[in-house]
């Protein structure tokens, strides 16, 4: 088998696993979704724990407050720098740095 993708450890966001495939979340929030094999995800999940930062990824579905503000900043490589708090974001558990 030839390789499908290659980025750096370090640039691997998170995962998730959505409609019976992996997504992988990497670089400034850009993402690859691949069907695994029955059964390979619990394998391809203990490497990407393994050796990158990045976490299982957690959809949240966050209103704007007031004045249209989401309540939370993202620096150009898709972290989140600040969290203000009190908003919708922070109640939801975003934090800094996820």
């Amino acid at each position: 088998p030839g390789v499908l993708f290659s980025c750096a450890c370090r640039d691997v966001l998170g995962w998730g696993f959505a409609e019976g495939r992996l997504e992988i979340f990497y670089g400034a929030g850009d993402w690859l979704g691949l069907r695994l094999p029955h059964g390979a995800a619990p394998q391809v999940v203990a490497r990407l724990q393994a050796v990158t930062r990045g976490c299982e990824a957690r959809e949240l579905v966050l209103p704007r407050g007031a004045g249209g503000r989401r309540g939370f900043r993202v620096d150009p490589s898709g972290v989140v720098t600040a969290v203000t708090r009190f908003s919708f974001a922070e109640t939801a558990g975003l934090r800094p740095g996820t």
